[in-house]
C-alpha cells in the first residue's frame, strides 16, 4: 500500500470514528429529553392524584360569560384556568383551561363579592368540604378565594359585581378545596345553582353515584 493510500484509508477511519462519537452523543441527548418529557407527564398525572389545594395557592381565572349581579342568588358563573398552577417540584397541578365555577357571595357587611366556587382537574372536581352539622358553612361570610390585585373596567365587590367576559381575575385560596366534592347544586332556567339544596344528603348523595 502507498503512503497516499494508508493516509487516505487513516483519514477515513478517523472521520468513521468522529461520526460514530457524534452519533453516540445526539442518542444521549435524545434519551435524555425524552426521560425529562416522561417526567413531566407524571407531573402532570401526580396532578391527578393531589387530594387537596391549600390555602395561599393562587389561581388566575378567565370568565367566561358576563357577570352582573347585585345579590347573592346562588348562581355559578363558568370560567377557566387561564394559568398552570404548580405545585411541589414545579409540577403541574392545576392545569391550564381546567373548568372553574365562581358565585357572587354576600359579605357580612352586605356588600356583595364574587368568590371561588370550586375547579374541575383532569375530570376531578375540588370544592368546599362542609361540615352536615353546620349548613351555614357558606354563609359565615368567609370567603374561599380572595382576589388579588386591581380588575380593570370591572367591579368585583360593592353595591354589585360587574365583570366583562374574558376577563382575568387572580384568586389566592382562602379555604382549601378538596377533592371528590361532588357536585349537588340545581339547573332552572338554563342555569346552574348551588344554593339551600347544595348540603350533604346522603340519599342524594346515592343517586348521584
Amino acid at each position: 500500500m502507498s503512503r497516499k493510500s494508508a493516509f487516505i484509508n487513516g483519514s477515513f477511519k478517523k472521520l468513521v470514528t468522529v461520526a460514530g462519537l457524534v452519533s453516540t452523543a445526539l442518542l444521549l441527548v435524545a434519551a435524555a429529553s425524552a426521560q425529562d418529557r416522561d417526567r413531566d407527564r407524571a407531573g402532570d398525572r401526580d396532578g391527578d392524584r393531589i387530594a387537596r389545594l391549600e390555602p395561599g395557592t393562587i389561581i388566575a381565572v378567565r370568565t367566561n360569560e358576563f357577570i352582573d349581579s347585585d345579590r347573592g342568588d346562588h348562581r355559578i358563573y363558568a370560567a377557566t384556568v387561564d394559568q398552570d398552577v404548580r405545585g411541589e417540584h414545579d409540577r403541574i397541578v392545576v392545569p391550564r383551561g381546567s373548568a372553574v365555577e365562581l358565585i357572587v357571595r354576600v359579605a357580612l357587611d352586605s356588600d356583595v363579592t364574587l368568590d371561588l366556587e370550586s375547579l374541575v382537574v383532569n375530570g376531578q372536581r375540588y370544592g368546599l368540604k362542609t361540615d352536615p352539622k353546620h349548613i351555614e358553612a357558606h354563609r359565615d361570610g368567609s370567603l374561599i378565594g380572595g382576589i388579588v390585585g386591581a380588575i380593570s373596567g370591572g367591579e368585583v365587590r360593592g353595591r354589585a359585581v360587574k365583570v366583562a367576559r374574558d376577563t382575568v381575575i387572580s384568586f389566592r385560596l382562602q379555604r382549601p378545596l378538596e377533592l371528590g366534592v361532588p357536585d349537588r347544586g340545581v339547573t332552572r332556567d338554563g342555569q346552574h345553582y348551588h344554593d339551600e339544596s347544595d348540603q350533604p344528603d346522603p340519599e342524594r348523595d346515592r343517586d348521584h353515584r
